[in-house]
């Protein structure tokens, strides 16, 4: 079975500065993204490691390329991907995530993820094929109200569980 990439896209009524920020910068990935924070600020070329924030480890990998969006130029961020909060997901090799951050017009930003090789990971591909539309629906409601999402119910997450 071959396991296709997640290819995601949304529009967010924010600068591509301030979006690149909210990617790349814990003060705004500890807000939005499960609460995680960069070890270091990522640096192209480096390894790079995220934790939750009572300290345990949550993903780590190589910083492929990271340039940031300037005027009408789109950003790309590109880093492999290799989670460690699961110990059956950690067994699996580095996938690739790829970021491209936009200029869609005054005030509006486009947003590109794509989560690729993924053809040896078939557990890390069902984990984040819902996991990255929390992800950036949570990362757009913050940047557009300064609040993130409230969290899911566990009643939602018992009949989506049911649902599977």
């Amino acid at each position: 079975m071959s396991l296709a990439a997640h290819v995601y896209q949304i529009y967010i009524a924010a600068a591509p500065e301030q979006v690149w920020s909210a990617i790349t910068e814990s003060e705004w990935t500890k807000r939005y993204f499960h609460a995680t924070e960069f070890l270091e600020p990522p640096q192209p070329g480096q390894p790079y490691r995220t934790i939750v924030a009572n300290g345990p480890p949550a993903v780590d990998g190589m910083i492929e390329e990271m340039q940031p969006p300037t005027g009408r130029v789109p950003g790309r961020f590109v880093q492999t991907w290799h989670t460690l909060y699961d110990p059956d997901l950690e067994r699996e090799p580095p996938s690739r995530v790829e970021w491209t951050v936009e200029w869609a017009g005054d005030g509006l930003t486009r947003v590109r993820l794509v989560h690729n090789n993924l053809e040896h990971s078939p557990l890390t591909w069902e984990n984040v094929r819902d996991g990255w539309v929390w992800i950036l629906d949570n990362m757009k409601t913050l940047l557009e109200t300064g609040r993130p999402l409230p969290r899911v119910s566990e009643e939602e997450d018992l009949a989506r569980a049911d649902t599977a």
